[in-house]
Formats: C-alpha cells, sequence, structure tokens
C-alpha cells in the first residue's frame, strides 16, 4: 500500500517492541512469515545508520513470493543501534515466532 507521503507502507510485515534501554526493535511479523511462507535468505538493503520510513529495508527470498526477491521497506524512521547480522548467515532465525530470534533491527 502507498501512503499520502507516496512511500510504501509494509508496516503490516513488522512487529515493533520498546527495550528497556529506550531503544526498539524491529522484526518479522507472524503475518508476514505467513504469507512469505519458509524464508531462505536475508538481506539487509541499506547499511546506513538511519532507516526511512517507507524506504528500502529488507530484502527477503522465499518460495511464496512471485518474484525469485521480495524487498520490504521500513515501517519507522531511526537511528540504528544495530543489525541483526546473524540473520545472514542464519536465515531460518526469521522463520521463528520467537521475538528474540526474529528481530531485524535495533533503532533509537
Amino acid at each position: 500500500m502507498i501512503n499520502m507521503a507516496g512511500t510504501i507502507d509494509d508496516s503490516r510485515y513488522f512487529w515493533k517492541a520498546r527495550a528497556t534501554d529506550g531503544n526498539f526493535r524491529i522484526g518479522l511479523s507472524d503475518a508476514a512469515r505467513e504469507e512469505f511462507g519458509e524464508i531462505s535468505s536475508v538481506t539487509f538493503s541499506t547499511s546506513d545508520k538511519e532507516i526511512r520510513d517507507g524506504h528500502d529495508f529488507l530484502t527477503l527470498e522465499s518460495p511464496n513470493t512471485v518474484s525469485d526477491t521480495t524487498v520490504l521497506h521500513s515501517p519507522e524512521s531511526g537511528e540504528v543501534v544495530r543489525f541483526h547480522t546473524e540473520l545472514l548467515y542464519q536465515p531460518d532465525l526469521i522463520n521463528s515466532a520467537d521475538r528474540n530470534k526474529n528481530w531485524i533491527v535495533e533503532v533509537y
């Protein structure tokens, strides 16, 4: 869905949760995992220290997508504290319902 600012709104594919240190994590939602199926590859669409709402954020490979890959757009803007780089080497973590495993990025 495209919002009023002309950016793509993929927020339905993500969960957001505030951590005790004031940062918050963004992860892949149950609805996204159900729609995309078993994800076999994860790539961060940016290595910038900042993410912007509606901009390229994450590229996934899964059997349930129309093309080989699907680019998802950030549901939030903020300064990146850290990327969950384990997803690059263990993409099966993103398929977990456990938020301690399927988070993507931590933002301030």
